[in-house]
């Protein structure tokens, strides 16, 4: 079990009170005496893996950035030199469990909110550049010293550098600057310009949090509402008394047209069966994979100890006028009796179930078939 504890004096209600996207702040001490979860050669080791998402960020002489894509070789490091360079890993946590110890730390947010745990190692003087994300993060300082300038929220039209993949801007005006030691953490709501700077060889572990745009959003619930229709639902023409010319659309037409298609829009039901599926889609889904030996009715499933697998997401909603529990699990909705709702909320909140607590579990209706369930796609595992 891991030992890791925010700092006492840190108030996670004054901080979604405060600051909580709306603007930055240092919180320093944030987890007094960290230590980081991960070397620097085992990220680089991570980003080798062919499953793994990274980047290697270099600094020319001619103050540009040269960006390369992993899967890496080990000879892609061993040749680089000894400052001015960057190695960026995505979701971390879901490799390394003591990496994932420090994501959970962050639980006053809820955990379908966030979406993984980017390990940077920067050598003296790397760094992205001055750039701002689309959702919130906590820069968490590990070994090393790293410096920090923040800017404006940035609009919509901000100018970037062309040619950059990075989204480096154009112009950066500092308004802040700290510099973070071990333990330390810089909170960025979306938009913030921000740019830091390695003082020393360093770790940061970045803990990002979704934000899909309205666009995709929109994209989502739409191809939901397609799925969900009956083909054999057309548009309908109904009687106009007014006379239209013969080009014109009515308004009558129109109208109802539009309230048709608002009335699929605005159902509530409909959109959080879709919302919560699309919350819980796994960043990763290739690592979720079928269990090996499925388990089958016979076999008691309280004699094994189950973990959630990394890459899972769980999340529920007390659906009141459903009158039912709605459970999401990697893009996939069951539903539950309100008696449930204890169960549901622990086996959402925990990331390993003991014996005892299989055991507590199965007291409620229909959570044998789910726990089975569950480990036969993968979702959670035996151990």
């Amino acid at each position: 079990m891991s030992t890791l504890q925010l700092n006492t004096l840190f108030s996670s209600e004054d901080f979604l009170k405060n600051y909580w996207q709306q603007k930055p702040v240092l919180l320093s001490e944030l987890i007094p005496d960290f230590k980081d979860p991960v070397t620097p050669e085992e990220l680089a080791g991570l980003a080798c893996e062919e499953l793994s998402e990274s980047r290697l960020i270099k600094q020319l002489d001619s103050g540009s950035n040269e960006l390369s894509h992993g899967p890496f070789a080990e000879q892609d490091f061993t040749c680089l030199p000894q400052t001015n360079w960057t190695l960026l890993v995505q979701a971390v946590d879901q490799w390394v469990e003591d990496v994932a110890d420090v994501k959970r730390l962050f639980d006053f947010i809820p955990s379908w909110r966030v979406d993984d745990v980017m390990v940077s190692f920067a050598a003296t003087g790397g760094g992205v550049g001055p750039h701002f994300d689309y959702y919130d993060v906590f820069l968490l300082q590990g070994q090393g010293q790293r410096h920090w300038k923040v800017g404006e929220r940035c609009s919509s039209n901000v100018q970037l550098q062309p040619n950059s993949e990075l989204g480096i801007l154009e112009n950066f005006e500092q308004v802040t600057e700290y510099t973070l030691s071990a333990g330390d953490a810089l909170y960025i709501p979306p938009r913030f310009a921000h740019w830091g700077v390695a003082q020393s060889d360093s770790l940061c572990y970045s803990i990002g949090f979704r934000a899909p745009s309205v666009a995709e959003m929109i994209e989502g619930f739409s191809d939901f509402l397609m799925k969900e229709q009956d083909p054999a639902q057309r548009f309908e023409d109904t009687y106009c008394a007014s006379k239209v010319l013969p080009g014109e659309i009515g308004l009558g037409q129109l109208d109802a047209s539009f309230q048709n298609l608002l009335s699929r829009f605005s159902d509530k039901s409909n959109f959080s069966h879709w919302f919560g599926c699309y919350v819980t889609q796994p960043k990763y889904p290739e690592l979720i994979q079928p269990a090996e030996a499925p388990l089958n009715a016979g076999q008691s499933i309280s004699e094994f100890t189950l973990i959630k697998n990394p890459s899972s997401r769980f999340a529920f909603i007390e659906s009141k006028p459903e009158s039912c529990i709605l459970l999401f699990v990697d893009g996939n909705m069951a539903r539950f009796d309100m008696e449930n709702l204890k169960a549901i909320s622990q086996l959402c909140d925990v990331t390993s179930l003991n014996s005892e607590t299989i055991n507590a579990l199965l007291k409620y209706k229909g959570m044998e078939e789910l726990l089975r369930l569950l480990v036969n796609q993968g979702s959670l595992q035996l151990i």
